[in-house]
C-alpha cells in the first residue's frame, strides 16, 4: 500500500515490473462480448501479449479458445497480474487469492466503491485497501481501465493503438483514453504506456508520475487528474517529473459542477483552479484547460524539436523576439493577417521576410519582392514561379526564424484541376523540411469533414503522409500557434531554471 517514505526508484521498478507480467489472469472472464471479461481477454488475444493468459469462471470449461478455471487458485503456477471484473462484494476474497498465487498486481475494473457517495461502499473500499496492505497485493484502482503497453502486447480494448510511441499518460478516467485515441490518432499521437487508475486507492498518480519520470520509453507525460489524495506527494512527484521531460496535466473538477461529477466518477477531491494551475506550473509543468489543448501540446512535445534560441531575457538589447520568431507559408490574406495578429497576442513575432530570403525570392521572382511577405499568402505566389514549399525551405535556412508553420491549405488545393498531385507533392515537400530542420515545426491540416467521399480520400491521405513523417500536425493555424507559443514559453522557463 502507499508508502510516503517510498523512494521514486522502488516505486518505478514496482510498477516496471508490473508492466511486465509473465502471465495475466482475468477473473469474471467471459465468451459474452458486450461483457468486460470478454473485452479483456479478447483484447490481450488480439494485441499478441506473449506469456500465459488464464481466463477465471467458475461456469465455463473454456473462453475464447483457451481452458477456463473455476478460480484464481486452480490457475497452475504463479500469476503475476489479476484483473477483476467481478462484483464489489467478491472482491475482499480476491485479494487471500491473489496473495496465494504470487501476484504482484490486482487491477479492479470492478467499480462501486467510494465513489457512489455511499458510507457503506466507503467502507468496503477501506476494507479493502487493509486486506491488501495484509496480503501484500499492490492495486490498481478500483473503478479502472488498467494497463495499455503496446510493446508488450497488453491493452484492455482491442482498438486502441497498437503502434508503439513516446507519450506516457496516466488516467483517472479509462473512457478519456479512448477519446485520445480516437481524436489524436489520426495525427498520430501514439503511447510508450498508459494506464487508467479508477480511485487510485493504493498505486496512485504521484507513483505514476514517479514511473514515467524514470521510464526510459516515455519522452513526454501525459496526465488527466480529478483529484489527488496527498497533494504535497503529487507535487514533489511532479515536479521531478517535470525536471526531467516535459508534463502535460489536465484537470478535472475544476468547479463546483465537475467537483460533484468527479466525486462520483472516481472519488476525487477537488481543489480551486487558479490554486492548481499556479502549482502545476510552480512544478514546472503546463496546465491544460481542456482535451483539445492537452492533445495539442502531447503533440508538440511528442514531434516538434525544441530549437535552440537563447532563453527570454538573455538577449541584447532591442531583440527580445529572438527565439519567438515565426515564418510562415500557406496562408491565404484574411488567414495570414489572423495568424499575425494571433502570434502577436501570443507573445510570437511575425516579422517581415528576412532579408536573405528576400534575395533568394528576388532571383527567382524578382515582380514579387516588396509584395510578398510573411505570413506567406499563397495566393500570391500562383504563377510566379516560387512555390510556398520552397519558401519553407530558405526560411529554415534563414538565422532569422526561429519557428516554422506549414500549412498545407487544401480549402486552396482541392479547388485546382491538379488538385490531387498537389495534396501527393505538399506533404512530401512540408516532410523533406521537418526531417532537416532543427527548428520547432507544426503542419495544419484541417478536419476531414467533407461529404464528398473523394475529398475525403485525398486529404486523408495527405494527413497519412505526414503522420508517416512524424510531423507535428494541427487541425487549425490558430491550435498550431497556441502550441507553438506555449511550446517555446515552456523551454525558455526550463533554460531560465538551469543552474
Amino acid at each position: 500500500m502507499p508508502n510516503p517514505q517510498s523512494a521514486p526508484s522502488d516505486i518505478a521498478a514496482l510498477i516496471e515490473a508490473i508492466f511486465h507480467p509473465r502471465s495475466i489472469a482475468v477473473v469474471g472472464a467471459s465468451a459474452n462480448p458486450s461483457t468486460p471479461g470478454y473485452d479483456y481477454v479478447s483484447s490481450l488475444q488480439k494485441f499478441g501479449f506473449p506469456g500465459d493468459l488464464y481466463p477465471v469462471n467458475p461456469r465455463s470449461e473454456e473462453i475464447l479458445g483457451l481452458p477456463a478455471f473455476p478460480s484464481l487458485r486452480d490457475v497452475p503456477g504463479q500469476v503475476d497480474y489479476v484483473i477483476s471484473c467481478i462484483p464489489a462484494t467478491a472482491v475482499l476474497e480476491l485479494v487471500d487469492d491473489c496473495a496465494a498465487k504470487g501476484a504482484r498486481a490486482l487491477q479492479l475494473f470492478t467499480a462501486r466503491f467510494s465513489e457512489t457517495g455511499r458510507e457503506e461502499d466507503a467502507e468496503l473500499e477501506r476494507r479493502l485497501e487493509r486486506r491488501a496492505r495484509e496480503a501484500g497485493v499492490r492495486l490498481i484502482g478500483p473503478n479502472c481501465l488498467g494497463l495499455l503497453y503496446p510493446r508488450q502486447g497488453i491493452s484492455f480494448r482491442a482498438d486502441m493503438p497498437r503502434q508503439p510511441g513516446n507519450v506516457g499518460f496516466l488516467s483517472q478516467s479509462g473512457n478519456l483514453l479512448f477519446e485520445l485515441t480516437y481524436l489524436a490518432g489520426p495525427r498520430g499521437l501514439r503511447f510508450s504506456k498508459a494506464i487508467s487508475y479508477g480511485n487510485g486507492l493504493d498505486l496512485s498518480e504521484a507513483d505514476f508520475l514517479d514511473y514515467f519520470a524514470q521510464d526510459a520509453e516515455s519522452a513526454v507525460v501525459g496526465a488527466y487528474v480529478e483529484g489527488v489524495r496527498d497533494g504535497r506527494r503529487f507535487l514533489a512527484a511532479l515536479k521531478r517529473a517535470a525536471a526531467r521531460k516535459p508534463v502535460v496535466v489536465l484537470k478535472g473538477g475544476r468547479t463546483a459542477a465537475g467537483g460533484r461529477a468527479a466525486a462520483s466518477h472516481t472519488a476525487a477531491l477537488s481543489g480551486r483552479h487558479a490554486v492548481w494551475t499556479a502549482a502545476v506550473t510552480q512544478a514546472g509543468a503546463i496546465s491544460v484547460d481542456t482535451v483539445e489543448e492537452l492533445i495539442d501540446m502531447l503533440i508538440a512535445f511528442a514531434y516538434m524539436r525544441p530549437g535552440s534560441a537563447p532563453p527570454a531575457g538573455t538577449v541584447p538589447a532591442g531583440r527580445q523576439e529572438q527565439g519567438r520568431r515565426l515564418g510562415m507559408v500557406g496562408a491565404g490574406g484574411g488567414r495570414s493577417v489572423l495568424t499575425a495578429d494571433l502570434c502577436e497576442e501570443l507573445g510570437l513575432s511575425v516579422l517581415p521576410l528576412p532579408a536573405d530570403v528576400e534575395r533568394r525570392i528576388a532571383e527567382k521572382a524578382p515582380d514579387l519582392v516588396g509584395w510578398l511577405t510573411n505570413p506567406v499568402d499563397q495566393s500570391i505566389l500562383a504563377g510566379s514561379g516560387v512555390g510556398g514549399t520552397q519558401v519553407l525551405e530558405w526560411m529554415d535556412e534563414s538565422p532569422d526564424i526561429d519557428l516554422l508553420l506549414a500549412n498545407v491549405g487544401e480549402a486552396w488545393a482541392l479547388g485546382r484541376p491538379n488538385a490531387e498531385s498537389l495534396l501527393a507533392r505538399i506533404p512530401e515537400r512540408f516532410a523533406q523540411v521537418s526531417g532537416r530542420t532543427r527548428k520547432p515545426m507544426a503542419v495544419v491540416i484541417f478536419p476531414t469533414d467533407y461529404a464528398d467521399e473523394r475529398l475525403w480520400r485525398l486529404v486523408s491521405g495527405a494527413r497519412e503522409k505526414l503522420v508517416k513523417a512524424e510531423m507535428a500536425i494541427f487541425p487549425s493555424v490558430e491550435r498550431a500557434v497556441r502550441a507553438l507559443a506555449r511550446f517555446v514559453q515552456y523551454w525558455e522557463r526550463r533554460e531560465l531554471s538551469r543552474p
